[in-house]
């Protein structure tokens, strides 16, 4: 059990946290994750003083692994009894007090929603965000101890876990951002793999491909990945903003407004809320061939056109 296997480890697990809760069904697995990525972090801190500050202080066999004298144990390193999340956060926030300034009631949560989770498969919902900001508040300062850069740590959900340990982020921000973490981590899963040139051709063929079909849609870069991905929505003529630079009367004008978005490369979709979000523009002035194209049709006058076509053929 030493520090750098505790720090891979709580990466891995907090990774898989933030994985599950931007899944959104699968809000057990963030709370447990979490748990246990937080857990792995403070014993890393602990054993980064000593290897015995994470041992079960009870038990003989273990502590001769801590202290190095494992050759002589009665048990494998494998097998060593350390302490539990509890204990390692009360002794690393007596170690590193006052930067770590979570309370008792804050951090009950997460043990609570752990231990929930582990031993009788069950969580609150409603708690997952709460515990996951908890998480990261304990976190940051360890990491900081630990000389752990903050991003490789936290990986794609660098933004999401800026968001969770804001309590003024709104629900439709932290949302928006586990999208986008998500569909990063789809197209690092996906494509990563790939040489450049390879990657390319796949990722222009794919972005080119739409999922969903509108009224009208506009292919632009997706805010989650190198591809593009596609604006969905309707159009509009608008008599207000273009004028006949002679005569400066009013002219029509196609506007395009988009309600949501969608890749089918990484599988980013946003809905119209979210859009601003990722900065993109809500009304955009379109270059057409014909404008009639683009006119609403009168359904009554094309039923008398339609009909009149009808009695002169008869």
């Amino acid at each position: 059990m030493d520090q750098k296997s505790l720090e891979s480890s709580s990466r891995r697990w907090m990774q898989a946290a933030f994985e599950a809760f931007g899944r959104g069904e699968s809000l057990d697995f963030a709370v447990h994750h979490a748990g246990v990525g937080l857990e792995h972090l403070l014993k890393a801190y602990l054993s980064s003083l000593h290897p015995a500050l994470v041992i079960e202080a009870t038990h003989w066999a273990s502590l001769l692994h801590a202290v190095g004298h494992g050759d002589r144990s009665s048990v494998p390193a494998s097998r060593t009894k350390s302490i539990g999340l509890k204990l390692a956060f009360d002794r690393a926030r007596t170690l590193l007090k006052p930067k770590i300034t979570v309370t008792d009631a804050a951090f009950e949560l997460v043990f609570a929603a752990r231990n929930g989770v582990a031993h009788v498969g069950m969580h609150d919902a409603e708690v997952a965000r709460a515990v996951l900001g908890t998480c990261i508040k304990i976190a940051t300062p360890v990491l900081t101890e630990l000389d752990l850069e903050p991003g490789p740590y936290w990986g794609h959900y660098a933004n999401l876990v800026a968001q969770l340990a804001d309590e003024r982020a709104t629900e439709l921000r932290v949302t928006f951002e586990a999208k986008i973490a998500r569909a990063k981590r789809a197209f690092q899963q996906r494509f990563g793999h790939l040489q450049p040139h390879e990657r390319d051709g796949i990722v222009a063929a794919l972005g080119a491909t739409r999922s969903i079909y509108s009224e009208y849609d506009m292919a632009i870069g997706c805010p989650a990945c190198e591809s593009s991905g596609w604006l969905h929505g309707g159009t509009e003529i608008d008599w207000s903003s273009v004028t006949d630079a002679t005569t400066g009367e009013p002219l029509p004008a196609v506007v395009f407004y988009p309600t949501s978005f969608s890749c089918s490369v990484c599988g980013l979709g946003l809905d119209a809320d979210e859009l601003d979000l990722a900065s993109i523009e809500k009304e955009h002035h379109l270059e057409v061939d014909n404008i009639n194209d683009y006119f609403p049709v009168d359904e009554d006058l094309a039923y008398d056109s339609w009909r009149d076509d009808r009695l002169t053929e008869s």
